[in-house]
C-alpha cells in the first residue's frame, strides 16, 4: 500500500489532473501517468509506443511491477465488490497452444476454466520475465462519476492456483439456459466471469479496509488560463534543459 508521502502526492495529482480543462477523467494513460509521478518512477512518453505487457509502471530498482485500472463506480463503499476487465482471452483459438486442443465453448466448464486459468496465468509470467518484475501488484484507481471521491486499492498479483476453482455457466432469467457468461469461483464466491462472446476475462476484488481514500475539490481553471500555465511551464523546462546542456 502507499506510504504516507506516497498519498501526499496522490492527492495533489489528482486536485492538478482535475484542474485541466482538457481532461474529462482520471482514466488509461492518465492514471498512469499520475502512478508514476506518485512513485516517482519514469514515464516515458505514449507517442513512442505502449506495451501490450501486463505491467504499466515499472520500479526497476525493487523489482515492483504494477498493473494499472481506473474504474467508475457508483458509490465507494469498504467491502463492497467490483468487476472489472483483466484481460481478452480467445482461449478457444489458442486451445492448441494452451495445451487444450479440441477445446471448443461446447467443452465442459472445468476444461473451459482450467484453459482461462492457463491464459491469464501465462500472461503474469511472461510479463514478469519480460519486465524483470519479482513483487508484483495490481493497484486500482476507484472514482465516482463526480470526481470528487477516489479509493485506492492495491492487491498482490500472481498466478492464480487452478485447483482452487469451480466452474459453472451462468443461467439465462429469461430462458432458463446457460448464459454467455462462465463463472469461476473460489469457496462458493464468484471469483472470474469470462464472457463467450466477447472473449473477456473479468476478475472480482473487494474494496479492503485499508484502501486510501481521497475527497478533493473539483476546481477548474479556465481554458486561457490552462493553456497560459502551460506553455508558460514548458517554456521555463525548455530554457532550464538547454542552459543545463550548453557547454561551459
Amino acid at each position: 500500500m502507499l506510504k504516507d508521502d506516497e498519498i501526499k502526492r496522490l492527492r495533489q495529482a489528482i486536485i492538478a489532473t482535475v484542474a485541466s480543462p482538457v481532461i474529462g477523467s482520471i482514466e488509461d494513460y492518465t492514471w498512469e501517468a499520475i502512478f508514476h509521478y506518485v512513485k516517482n518512477i519514469p514515464l516515458s512518453d505514449p507517442a513512442l509506443g505502449r506495451s501490450k505487457l501486463l505491467y504499466d509502471a515499472v520500479d526497476l530498482v525493487t523489482q515492483t511491477g504494477w498493473s494499472l485500472k481506473s474504474l467508475q463506480l457508483n458509490k465507494l463503499n469498504i467491502g463492497s465488490s467490483f468487476f472489472f476487465v483483466i484481460q481478452r482471452a480467445d482461449i478457444i483459438k489458442k486451445a492448441v497452444q494452451l495445451g487444450y486442443p479440441g477445446l471448443t465453448e461446447q467443452s465442459s466448464p472445468d476444461a473451459l476454466g482450467a484453459a482461462i486459468i492457463q491464459h491469464w496465468n501465462e500472461k503474469i509470467i511472461s510479463s514478469q520475465a519480460a519486465q524483470g518484475v519479482v513483487n508484483s501488484y495490481e493497484s486500482i484507481l476507484l472514482k465516482t462519476i463526480k470526481g470528487y471521491e477516489y479509493i485506492y486499492c492495491e492487491f498482490p498479483l500472481y498466478p492464480l492456483d487452478p485447483n482452487t476453482f469451480s466452474w459453472a455457466w451462468t443461467v439465462d432469467k429469461m430462458t432458463g439456459l446457460s448464459g454467455a457468461g462462465l463463472q469461476g469461483s473460489v469457496t462458493g464466491k464468484i471469483e472470474l466471469i469470462w464472457y463467450k462472446n466477447q472473449k473477456q476475462l473479468f476478475r472480482a476484488r473487494t474494496i479492503p479496509a485499508q484502501a486510501v481514500c481521497i475527497t478533493v475539490q473539483r476546481t477548474r481553471l479556465t481554458l486561457d488560463r490552462y493553456v497560459e500555465t502551460v506553455l508558460s511551464a514548458l517554456e521555463d523546462q525548455i530554457n532550464t534543459q538547454f542552459s543545463e546542456d550548453e557547454p561551459e
